[in-house]
């Protein structure tokens, strides 16, 4: 017999895409709803460096069995989730429960109940069904001697000859699906693919279109072999249990579903020595299986070898360079479920809307409508979301985790590097605002710009001048990141206040640190332990800063000019007695309304 060249890379068709496998890499590869190519690999322990079994004839192959079996039920269901499938699936009651007493991930009891289910329904159709029709037929209309061996080996082949029949109508039946017809169609992509490289030519389109669609070692050619050798393997097993005066139907069919590992290990074996060699007596006992084919398999596009070939080219460069790394598919996930694993992670301390807005933030969702019209999300999208709530859960403010905050509409970077802009500030915005109008040569100074909200804002509203400044060199360079963000030309620099300011300006507008020193202990620990103390801090009373800028301002204000400061609750009338100036007080939009903003001219 002569050898041929037979690849360690075998593989299985999935929903839109294939699944290659080696003896130490997976990778499956699937066009997504977007006609983008997605690849999921993973790294693995070869069996046979996992346990001596592995290396065992038959028990390897009663083993190799179990877990294509199993590895080939969670690829299809993981490869069905970058199309949604699953994610729109709800789990039963059962599945929940079950879940939640196992203390397990509820996608991988579903995964579990699948393959369970999976296998009843084969031992049904498969042993149940032809055994039980075969003994029906030979109860009520042989009239031989049941001891026999003829009559016993009779049945027996009656019994797998039905066997065989079931299976081959299941797949007939099967393959009248529309889905269906593309998973066979993927299928020959994959024996393609793996054929274009045991023949030793280049791993592309053309050459790999050029293949047949049949393959030796088929898992559609492997289960035929499992069927005749279960035909010869039963009748032996029969005709013993015969001979021990064994008649009982209950006790034969308890046997055969004992027997099914080994005729499984047998079959393995089989096929795998079969599949080495390519004579003519070789090619004659591989026929019906290979024929059988014709089914399983039908011509793929060029698309779909594509698909094959990402897969397979994963694999062989994965097993070559142990450096690249794992990869996973962008699925899609519920938003309900990425609710519950966000809730899941904050425990006690869930908030619904807070949960939404790192949801929102993770699938950049501009507004709520645009939220709820988002029915799922991406794996990607969710792993975000996760890692916002892990920060968040810590105590960090929830602006710091996502990583920004909106101000008057627009979304700035935030991070311990400034004071996270709040709603209250707005308000000292919309002022300086209505101060001047639009699309003249009035300039602006902002004190303490923190983030650079403030100053931005007025920029992008007004197209005036507008110079910034802070103390803080890190809070200046957050600024400048974020003017770059949305397109605004601001002047920055560094200053304490006045210090290195030059010129004078039609409006000075500033939100200086004004926290008294004593109460910055009592504020939360979201505020106290993650924002800087600098942008907090504002002295024994909290009037330090408003005192510096009283004592300053009058040289840097053109005439007619306007002093624009934000102050805290209950501050104002202190903070306006340091002025000589008329001060205008206005009030803010809480309920009940506090004077938040001083005007000086």
């Amino acid at each position: 017999m002569s050898k041929k060249f037979c690849s360690n890379i075998g593989g299985q068709a999935v929903l839109e895409g294939v699944m290659m496998r080696s003896r130490s890499t997976t990778a499956t590869a699937v066009r997504d709803p977007k006609g983008n190519i997605q690849v999921e690999s993973k790294r693995y322990v070869p069996y046979k460096e996992r346990s001596v079994w592995f290396r065992i004839p038959v028990i390897r192959g009663v083993l190799a069995f179990a877990m294509s079996f199993v590895v080939g039920m969670q690829t299809l269901l993981r490869a069905s989730e970058v199309y949604g499938d699953l994610a729109d699936e709800q789990p039963s009651k059962f599945e929940k429960w079950l879940a939640k007493t196992l203390k397990l991930d509820i996608m991988s009891v579903v995964s579990a109940v699948g393959v369970l289910l999976g296998v009843g329904l084969a031992l049904f159709l498969f042993v149940f069904v032809p055994n039980s029709l075969a003994e029906l037929l030979f109860t009520k209309a042989i009239s031989l001697d049941h001891t026999s061996t003829a009559y016993i080996s009779a049945r027996a082949l009656t019994s797998g000859a039905l066997r065989i029949l079931i299976f081959v109508g299941y797949i007939g039946l099967t393959s009248l699906a529309k889905d269906i017809k593309r998973l066979y169609r993927y299928h020959g992509a994959e024996h393609k693919v793996v054929s274009c490289y045991e023949n030793g030519l280049p791993l592309t389109v053309e050459h790999a279109r050029t293949m047949s669609t049949i393959h030796d070692r088929c898992g559609t050619t492997l289960m035929f072999v499992v069927m005749v050798v279960a035909i010869l393997f039963f009748a032996v097993v029969e005709i013993i249990l015969a001979a021990f005066g064994v008649t009982s139907f209950g006790i034969r069919l308890a046997s055969r579903l004992i027997g099914i590992p080994l005729v499984a290990g047998l079959s393995y074996e089989l096929q795998q020595f079969l599949a080495k060699f390519d004579n003519f007596f070789v090619k004659a006992l591989k026929a019906p299986g290979l024929l059988l084919q014709k089914i399983t398999t039908q011509e793929p596009d060029d698309s779909m070898i594509e698909v094959a070939l990402t897969a397979f080219t994963t694999v062989l460069e994965m097993d070559k360079d142990p450096s690249i790394p794992e990869t996973k598919f962008v699925t899609a996930v519920t938003s309900d479920k990425c609710r519950a694993e966000i809730n899941k992670i904050m425990g006690n301390s869930a908030n619904d809307t807070e949960t939404e807005m790192m949801l929102m933030a993770a699938s950049n969702a501009k507004t709520k409508s645009d939220f709820e019209q988002k029915k799922r999300l991406s794996s990607e999208d969710l792993e975000r979301a996760k890692s916002y709530a892990e920060k968040r859960k810590t105590g960090m403010p929830l602006q710091y985790a996502i990583g920004y905050a909106c101000f008057y509409g627009y979304d700035f970077k935030v991070d311990e590097r400034a004071l996270i802009p709040r709603f209250d500030t707005e308000f000292l915005a919309e002022q300086v605002i209505k101060t001047v109008e639009k699309g003249n040569d009035k300039t602006i100074l902002e004190l303490c710009t923190g983030s650079g909200a403030v100053a931005i804002t007025v920029k992008k509203e007004t197209g005036c001048k507008v110079v910034a400044s802070d103390i803080s060199k890190d809070a200046l360079t957050l600024a400048k990141e974020n003017a770059d963000a949305l397109g605004a030309e601001v002047e920055w620099i560094e200053s304490d206040l006045f210090a290195n300011i030059q010129g004078t300006f039609d409006v000075i507008a500033a939100n200086p640190p004004y926290i008294p020193s004593q109460e910055i202990e009592e504020l939360a620990s979201e505020v106290k332990d993650y924002e800087p103390r600098l942008a907090l801090d504002g002295g024994t009373d909290g009037l330090d800063y408003y005192k510096k800028i009283a004592l300053d301002y009058k040289k840097y204000l053109n005439e007619g000019g306007a002093l624009i400061l934000e102050v805290g609750a209950e501050q104002a009338q202190k903070v306006a007695a340091l002025f000589e100036k008329e001060v205008t007080f206005v009030k803010d939009y809480n309920n009940p309304p506090v004077d938040r903003v001083l005007i000086i001219k």
